[in-house]
């Protein structure tokens, strides 16, 4: 089994706990707007379809799992979208301002009165490393069993 199969299936198997994690963050707004669903929706749809594509692999699961992962990094800005309110550059500066602020103080931020600014970048992160994996280069021999 070649590593970049491997690190498909290990991020595959990632979304199981950050399905977990953004069904409890989410829990208070499931009910309030439909964009709260996405990222769940999205990491099911991963699991569900990931897992046999993994099985897969050679047989064009590859191609399946690395559209899959491409679709986490749209999922991922717009939850970022979503989160910053449609102002991603006003949140950046606010995170950036955060690291000047003394250890203890919240900047007149309180915690937990907005969704977290870059968490969905998470899904950013797991689709690209999930396309590098399964871009890999099949006349090298890489991508084969």
């Amino acid at each position: 089994m070649t590593l970049d199969r491997r690190i498909a299936g290990t991020l595959v198997l990632g979304a199981a706990f950050l399905l977990c994690e953004i069904r409890f963050e989410h829990r208070e707004v499931l009910g309030d707007t439909w964009r709260s669903w996405i990222p769940l929706g999205y990491a099911a749809l991963l699991l569900a379809a990931g897992i046999p594509a993994w099985f897969a692999w050679s047989r064009g699961g590859r191609k399946v799992l690395g559209a899959l992962f491409a679709i986490a990094i749209a999922v991922g800005l717009l939850g970022a979208w979503f989160h910053s309110d449609g102002r991603p550059g006003g949140t950046l500066v606010r995170v950036a301002r955060a690291w000047a602020l003394p250890p203890g103080k919240d900047g007149g931020i309180k915690a937990g009165s907005a969704p977290p600014l870059l968490a969905p970048l998470a899904f950013c992160g797991l689709g690209l490393l999930g396309l590098l994996a399964c871009a890999s280069d099949e006349r090298l021999g890489s991508g084969r069993e």
